[in-house]
């Protein structure tokens, strides 16, 4: 992997969702909850996405020598699990929209493809018809990469229920610590073990999505009460953890993906969500979380729609997507990117880091959205004022 770091002031607005507004807001019973990946036939919590790409591999008897078409716009979650079991990553192309090269899989397919993952980028699904088309034919296991895509649907079809299996990053779209899914329509997940997370970590995802929130200054007087009894959490972590017997560090301290980190932790591949992680996700207005999202989105899509110097990914928001964040193609990003950043907006840029073997001759798009594609946040936990405030200083800045 390529690529340098460099530090920069935290976001002064989340970047994901953050436990405010719509806490454990009950969906009324009976109503009908918008098309998701819960909606499966079989589904398992657990500690991630990348996790949930392992567990698919896993359960489809995918193993060393085998090949896996994966798309060459990505990151390196998306690829570890795959050289985890001593399979070989086969990179496939992309369009500039982000969209599978049809063509470009055909060519690439052989006797040795055994999966493909497919990935359905910032919110806006893919038709995959005839890629189903293609697999079936080929006996080729198909996996939905949903990490951006937890609600939607297309032509009818609902997110997740396309492909052999699916998997999703839950934190992305609820304020929780940890989590992710895998779900499929036709393939028992049965067999797939999954261990409790060990009782610090319980500890821990409480305490981080308490303290999230309260550094965004949720809960109004009770969220200043609680940043001062979590002034010190720092302290009580390292009692509480060297209270519990463990022989695993990594085991305590949980999953990269829970830091942000894009790290495959062998520990926590067959580790549930924690307890406090998938009651959020049970007691969120699901509706409201959606209609949040779209609403959102399209008010920063129209706020940069005419700035010189930048256009949004896509030209317009269909009725069946859910958006992970607003995705805006930036034609100056070097002018821009370190700006925003030293300014505290939110910036998530995915595939930054692309695999050494993907260049303009493998795929020149996904180096281009590499480079170019500016993610910004729109998820539910956004006040308007928040809002605004990204907007205007998104604004003056490529502007100048």
């Amino acid at each position: 992997m390529n690529g340098t770091s460099t530090t920069f002031p935290p976001p002064r607005i989340p970047l994901s969702p953050v436990l405010s507004r719509f806490p454990m807001m009950t969906n009324v019973q009976g109503k009908q909850p918008p098309p998701s990946l819960l909606a499966a036939k079989y589904k398992r919590h657990i500690s991630s996405g990348r996790a949930g790409i392992a567990l698919a591999l896993e359960s489809a008897n995918i193993v060393a020598g085998d090949e896996v078409l994966i798309p060459a716009y990505h990151t390196d979650s998306m690829i570890a699990p795959v050289r985890r079991i001593g399979a070989t990553p086969i990179f496939y192309k992309v369009g500039p929209d982000a969209k599978i090269d049809l063509d470009d899989i055909k060519i690439k397919v052989n006797t040795r493809t055994k999966a493909l993952l497919v990935t359905h980028y910032f919110g806006f699904m893919q038709d995959l018809t005839l890629l189903k088309t293609v697999c079936n034919t080929r006996k080729i296991t198909l996996i939905e990469d949903c990490a951006h895509t937890f609600f939607g649907s297309i032509n009818g079809k609902i997110v997740g229920q396309i492909g052999d299996y699916a998997i999703a990053s839950s934190m992305k779209f609820f304020p929780i610590y940890d989590g992710g899914l895998l779900v499929s329509q036709s393939c028992p997940l049965n067999s797939i073990q999954l261990d409790t997370p060990p009782f610090v970590f319980q500890v821990k995802a409480i305490l981080n999505i308490l303290g999230k929130a309260t550094e965004y200054r949720r809960f109004g007087l009770l969220g200043k009460l609680l940043r001062v009894l979590l002034a010190g959490q720092a302290i009580l972590w390292r009692r509480i953890k060297t209270s519990v017997n463990s022989n695993d560090s990594g085991i305590s301290s949980g999953p990269a993906s829970a830091d942000g980190g894009y790290g495959l932790d062998e520990n926590w591949i067959n580790k549930s969500t924690s307890w406090p992680s998938k009651k959020i996700i049970e007691h969120t207005d699901l509706d409201q979380l959606v209609r949040t999202r779209r609403k959102n989105y399209q008010t920063i899509h129209n706020a940069l729609l005419n700035i010189t110097g930048c256009h949004p990914l896509y030209a317009t928001l269909p009725d069946g997507a859910v958006p992970l964040v607003c995705p805006i193609y930036i034609d100056d990003p070097h002018k821009h990117f370190v700006k925003l950043k030293q300014l505290g907006v939110p910036i998530w840029r995915f595939g930054e880091y692309l695999d050494d073997e993907v260049d303009i001759e493998l795929c020149k798009n996904s180096v281009e959205l590499s480079a170019h594609i500016f993610q910004f946040p729109c998820h539910q936990e956004l006040s308007d004022n928040e809002l605004d405030w990204m907007i205007q200083t998104i604004r003056t800045q490529l502007e100048q």
